[in-house]
C-alpha cells in the first residue's frame, strides 16, 4: 500500500503562490513544508516562504535564484515554470491547500501505528506503553489543530454574557477558592488554564498550603480533585488530611492516640473525605505525560476540577536525552498544556535554591527558583511560602506564615499573611483583630552619639 499524498493538489497550491503571492499568507496558514510529499516540492515551498519571509518578490525567477538546484538535482527554475504553466486556476487554491494537509495528517497515523506496534513490543510496563502511546497520539493530534483567527465582533455576544456574570456574582470570586479569604481577593480564585506554582524552601509549609487548597476544593467546594505525591505515601497524606480537617494535632495522629483523645473529631474527619471526590495517586516514579494521560483518563470517568503536583523536581524526565534545563523546561510547558487542555487549575510545587539562605531578607524571589527561567515564563501565578520562626527561633511572627505573590497575570502583587497551625497542618485566614507586630527601633545612647563625632 503506498503513502497517501497527490502530486497534483501540491502543485496546485505552488502554483497558485506563483501567479497569486497575495495569497502565500492565506494558504501558508495551516501549510508547513513537512506537510509535502515530495521533496523537490517542499523544496519549492520552503523557498517561497523565506522569500516572503524577507519581504522580496515571490516568482519563478527569484524561486530559481534563491533555491538553485532541488533535491532531483534538476534547477529549481526550470521546475517552477514548468508548475506555473500547468496551473489552469487559483479558484480553488484553499482547496488544493486543505488536501496537501488531509493527505499529510494521513502519513502521520500511518507512522503512529507503526510506532504503537513497536511501543507494545517493547520492553516498558504496561503503564508506560499506555502513556507513551497517548503522547504519540497527542502529538499527530496537535498537528491537525488548525490556526484560527476570530473577528473581535464574533464573540462580542459571548464576551458580554461573561461581563454579565461578573456583574452578577458580586463579590464572589471567580474561580476555586483557596479557603483563606484575603489570598482569595488577591487571586480572584483558581481558574480554569492557570499553572500556579507554590514554591519554599523545607518546612515552611508549601505542601500543607497545596493540599489544605486541595481539601477546601474537594470537601468545601465538591469539585473533583487530583493530587500526585511523588514524596509522601497515601498514608502520610491521609495523616495530614485528617488533622487539617478534624483539626486534630498530628504527632497523636502519628502516635496512635488520636482515637482515644479526638474519636469524635476522627470521626467527622473521616465523614468528610469520604464523601469528597479526592482523589490520590502516591506513585514516587511519574512523569508528565504519564500523569497527563492518567489526568485525561480521570477527567472522562469522574470529570476533573483540580490538580495538584508535590513536587516538579521529583518528576521523572520522559527523555534522557534533554539536559536538566531543557527536562524542567518540558516538565513546565506540559504542566501548562495540561491546564489549558482540561480546562482545569494546575497547582505545581518547587523547591527553592539555597541562595535566599544567603541573604540576610531570606524572603524568596523568583531568581530563587530552580531552574526558574522556565518555571516563571510558563506559570500565571506564583506563590511563595515563607515563615520567619524557621530562620529566627525568637520571631515576633511566630505561627505567622507570608504568601508572597511572586508573579501574577492580571493580578496585583504583594503579601498575604496566614495563620499557620503547623500542630494541625492546617493554613486559616488570621483573625481580624491581628496586627503586624513593629521592629523594635535602636535607641542610641547621646554617649554612643558623642562618641562617633570627630573633632
Amino acid at each position: 500500500m503506498r503513502d497517501p499524498y497527490s502530486l497534483e493538489a501540491e502543485h496546485g497550491v505552488l502554483g497558485a503562490m506563483f501567479l497569486r503571492p497575495e495569497l502565500i499568507d492565506l494558504l501558508s496558514a495551516d501549510l508547513s513544508v513537512e506537510d509535502f510529499y515530495y521533496a523537490d516540492n517542499a523544496a519549492i515551498y520552503r523557498g517561497i516562504l523565506d522569500l516572503h519571509g524577507a519581504g522580496q518578490p515571490v516568482d519563478i525567477v527569484t524561486i530559481g535564484a534563491r533555491v538553485g538546484d532541488l533535491p532531483c538535482g534538476s534547477p529549481a527554475f526550470a521546475y517552477a515554470a514548468d508548475i506555473a504553466r500547468n496551473t489552469p486556476s487559483v479558484a480553488n487554491a484553499a482547496s488544493y491547500a486543505g488536501t496537501v494537509r488531509e493527505r499529510s495528517l494521513d502519513r502521520s497515523l500511518i507512522a503512529l501505528s507503526v510506532r504503537i506496534n513497536d511501543i507494545a513490543y517493547g520492553d516498558q510496563t504496561t503503564v508506560d506503553k499506555v502513556a507513551a502511546v497517548q503522547a504519540e497520539a497527542q502529538a499527530v493530534d496537535s498537528q491537525s489543530a488548525t490556526s484560527e483567527v476570530i473577528k473581535a465582533e464574533d464573540i462580542l455576544d459571548d464576551y458580554i454574557e461573561v461581563l454579565q456574570a461578573r456583574a452578577d456574582r458580586g463579590d464572589e470570586i471567580d474561580g476555586l477558592s483557596t479557603g483563606i479569604p484575603d489570598l482569595d481577593e488577591k487571586l480572584q480564585g483558581l481558574k480554569p488554564g492557570q499553572l500556579i506554582i507554590i514554591a519554599g524552601r523545607p518546612a515552611m509549609g508549601k505542601t500543607t498550603l497545596a493540599m489544605n487548597i486541595a481539601s477546601n476544593a474537594a470537601i468545601r467546594e465538591g469539585k473533583s480533585v487530583m493530587a500526585f505525591s511523588l514524596e509522601m505515601d497515601n498514608t502520610n497524606l491521609m495523616d495530614r488530611f485528617m488533622a487539617s480537617e478534624g483539626r486534630i494535632p498530628l504527632h497523636l495522629i502519628k502516635n496512635g492516640k488520636a482515637p482515644h483523645s479526638h474519636g469524635a473529631e476522627l470521626m467527622s474527619a473521616a465523614g468528610k473525605l469520604k464523601h469528597s471526590s479526592l482523589y490520590l495517586s502516591d506513585r514516587a516514579s511519574m512523569s508528565m505525560n504519564r500523569m497527563r494521560a492518567a489526568a485525561r483518563r480521570h477527567k472522562r470517568r469522574y470529570g476533573l476540577d483540580l490538580m495538584v503536583i508535590d513536587y516538579l523536581q521529583l518528576i521523572e524526565s520522559d527523555s534522557r536525552t534533554f539536559s536538566r534545563e531543557q527536562e524542567v523546561s518540558h516538565m513546565t510547558r506540559t504542566a501548562k498544556l495540561m491546564a489549558r487542555e482540561l480546562g482545569i487549575p494546575v497547582i505545581l510545587l518547587s523547591q527553592l535554591s539555597r541562595e535566599c539562605e544567603k541573604r540576610p531578607n531570606k524572603r524568596p524571589m523568583c531568581s530563587d527558583l530552580r531552574e526558574s527561567g522556565a518555571i516563571e515564563q510558563d506559570a500565571d501565578i506564583i506563590l511563595f511560602v515563607y515563615r520567619d520562626e524557621v530562620y529566627h527561633e525568637h520571631s515576633e511572627a511566630k505561627g505567622i506564615a507570608e504568601i508572597i505573590i511572586g508573579k501574577g497575570r492580571d493580578i496585583a502583587g504583594g503579601t498575604v499573611r496566614a495563620a499557620f497551625l503547623g500542630q494541625y497542618s492546617r493554613f486559616e485566614q488570621l483573625a481580624s483583630g491581628w496586627v503586624e507586630p513593629q521592629k523594635p527601633q535602636k535607641v542610641t545612647s547621646m554617649a554612643s552619639r558623642y562618641s562617633k563625632e570627630k573633632f
